[in-house]
């Protein structure tokens, strides 16, 4: 069963381990699909929630229907499925250099939020479930390397093959799929 969430989409039973794909969208190149690609070679069972919404005509057959009202905008959408993949299955974390221009806006400035978050996390409860790549030509890249090694002990994988690998790796260690309730406002 593989299915792929797209915002804003809720779907109330998740019976599949979760990988939500976490990294830069505007100024980036669309390393989404691929992940899904790669993801979905790796094992049939697998639910992927991923935040870019155009998807190409390859990845369109598997986006799953759900309310999509339920989320009063992407932002709760983001943090509903961050917050299961990171308790039952996995939070991707892919880390391109920035391919075009974004104006003034901080290139990937969500996603260093996020991992910052996941970093933060994993010191409470070190049971969150995340993995990080990056090609190396990520700004910043030595200080969040740096501050993994420090608060979140992890390697980071140099290519998407191999992170994808250790999500799926991480996804499937734990058995349970059960609903968590989160506070999406």
């Amino acid at each position: 069963m593989e299915k792929v969430i797209i915002p804003k989409t809720y779907v109330e039973n998740i019976e599949a381990p979760l990988i939500f794909l976490a990294g830069p969208i505007t100024g980036a190149p669309n390393w989404q699909d691929k992940a899904i690609e790669i993801l979905f070679s790796k094992t049939s069972n697998l639910v992927i929630a991923s935040p870019r919404r155009g998807v190409r005509a390859e990845i369109a057959p598997y986006i799953v229907t759900g309310d999509e009202t339920y989320f009063p905008r992407q932002r709760a959408w983001e943090r509903y499925y961050l917050d299961i993949a990171s308790k039952t299955g996995a939070v991707l974390f892919w880390l391109p250099k920035k391919i075009e221009n974004i104006g003034e806006k901080p290139y990937a400035s969500m996603t260093r939020i996020e991992l910052g978050e996941a970093i933060g996390r994993y010191r409470e409860n070190n049971s969150i479930r995340f993995c990080v790549g990056s090609t190396g030509n990520f700004q910043d890249l030595d200080a969040i390397q740096d501050d993994l090694r420090v608060y979140a002990p992890r390697a980071v994988y140099s290519t998407l093959e191999e992170t994808c690998t250790e999500a799926v790796r991480l996804a499937k260690s734990k058995k349970s799929y059960s609903k968590i309730a989160i506070n999406i406002l």
